[in-house]
């Protein structure tokens, strides 16, 4: 587990004891500050930018994965794939670019690396071919780019719930169905980046994390009965295959179950990846956890391959494997990615919702 996760379970958590009961009290008035702030800024006039196409949002409200880029990545999949000229807007978190813009894929090659666009732009340009990437701060200057140099008609917008600079057709919120708001309390006291009523606005709720053996009829209630006016999903990450990140081969996942592997990731929640592999039925010997978007050397991952022990293959997510040099991959044990898929219960009905907000 990396020691962004361990604080973050710490403040965020309960038990632990005195001390961190203390550590978390004293935060409580930061988050008081950081909830105040919000609201100010809510009350301050500003009318969203109606752009000249339809404009479908995907967010959350708290800090941490709860599947918000894949789940674009789906949407747009889905709007491409019925005819709609799409294009998605990312902001680029962790990019290293002080660029306004950044063209992260013209429809067919990806233009930018991830020091450039960031870890998840990149990863989005290669889910998508065929659909433009552009990342940048200003939502409706990336937008615009999009109408005016490829005729987008929807704009899939990644990570925009917070974002009311743009006006939006559909809003799109991604909660983790195991603990919807954590504690409750707004950042740097608790995961909320905004307060949990701002669910109302919300079209359409997709409730992530669940495991095989949750309910999801109380968090469903519950988010029903905070956000009356939206359509619950549930959503799922599900693995699909293996691929090989030096000779770029795909594998069937049959081919590492029963094997025992290193898991590695830089993501928000690494014991949802662990948890996925062991649910293929791929024996995780070791775990190697990294702060989320944390940025990789081949030392790094050689290091990784040369402390696990009786091993056949490490294993990372796409997130990870966009930022992995494929000659880093040389050599042995083989170093693989998990490619996956998110998956709706109800494809249908939720297709549904999406092709009258993107106008088709």
């Amino acid at each position: 587990m990396s020691l962004k996760v361990r604080i973050r379970d710490a403040v965020w958590g309960s038990g632990g004891g005195p001390a961190r009961a203390i550590l978390r009290g004293a935060l409580i008035p930061a988050g008081w500050i950081y909830g105040l702030g919000y609201r100010i800024r809510g009350l301050i006039p500003a009318a969203p930018e109606r752009l000249p196409a339809r404009v479908i949002a995907i967010g959350n409200l708290t800090a941490g994965g709860t599947g918000k880029t894949p789940l674009a990545a789906h949407v747009a999949e889905i709007l491409f794939r019925a005819g709609a000229t799409v294009a998605v807007l990312s902001r680029g978190y962790g990019r290293r670019s002080r660029e306004d813009t950044v063209l992260v894929s013209d429809r067919e090659r990806v233009l930018a690396d991830p020091t450039r666009a960031g870890d998840e732009p990149v990863l989005l340009a290669r889910r998508l071919p065929g659909v433009p990437v552009i990342v940048g701060a200003d939502r409706a200057r990336c937008g615009r780019i999009a109408i005016e140099r490829f005729s987008a008609t929807v704009l899939v917008l990644d990570d925009a719930f917070q974002n009311r600079r743009v006006a939006k057709d559909l809003e799109i919120v991604t909660v983790d169905g195991r603990c919807p708001f954590g504690n409750g309390r707004m950042l740097p006291a608790g995961p909320l980046r905004m307060p949990a009523g701002e669910i109302a606005r919300a079209g359409v709720i997709v409730i992530t994390k669940l495991g095989p053996e949750d309910d999801p009829g109380p968090v469903k209630r519950r988010l029903q009965a905070m956000a009356p006016g939206a359509r619950i999903f549930e959503g799922r990450t599900a693995a699909v295959e293996l691929r090989d990140l030096l000779t770029g081969k795909v594998l069937p996942l049959a081919y590492m179950r029963r094997r025992r592997v290193a898991a590695m990731c830089g993501i928000a929640e690494p014991l949802a990846f662990a948890n996925l592999l062991s649910e293929e039925g791929i024996e995780i010997a070791e775990t190697f956890s990294f702060p989320d978007h944390h940025v990789y050397s081949a030392a790094k991952v050689r290091r990784v391959r040369e402390t696990a022990h009786a091993i056949e293959a490490v294993v990372t997510t796409e997130k990870d494997a966009v930022k992995i040099d494929p000659e880093w991959a040389r050599g042995e044990p083989p170093l693989l990615a998990l490619i996956t898929k998110t998956e709706i219960d109800d494809e249908a009905a939720f297709a549904a919702i999406l092709r009258p907000a993107a106008g088709i």
